[in-house]
């Protein structure tokens, strides 16, 4: 996860999620092998491939198995600590997403939505 980041709400299946936290989620666990982008795209919505990447995640790092991830909880700190190097740690100065960016700051996206 970015380094900076620290998720505002309980992320887990039966319970409303913040779009950050999801996107930010959704890139460290695809990162780093968790979570398969669906045909549909990378979206900051919650989805079944989420939850089950946060479990396999849980499950391969020992961590309690529950697809739950909690502000300050095991499973945040323990991405913080082991992941945070593989993840975007700023915001896309256009959107405000945390997409990382590959173009300076600014996400593809929006660099493409400004450049094309």
């Amino acid at each position: 996860m970015a380094q900076d980041y620290q998720l505002r709400a309980a992320l887990g299946p039966d319970r409303p999620a913040d779009p950050d936290d999801v996107w930010v989620v959704k890139q460290t666990l695809n990162m780093n092998g968790y979570y398969p982008v669906p045909d549909y795209g990378l979206t900051p919505f919650p989805d079944r491939p989420l939850f089950d990447g946060i479990r396999q995640y849980q499950r391969d790092h020992g961590l309690q198995v529950d697809g739950i991830m909690k502000p300050g909880g095991e499973t945040e700190q323990h991405m913080q600590e082991n992941l945070a190097t593989k993840a975007p740690t700023f915001r896309c100065t256009s959107c405000g997403a945390w997409h990382g960016g590959s173009k300076g700051k600014l996400c593809p996206d929006c660099w493409s939505k400004l450049y094309s």
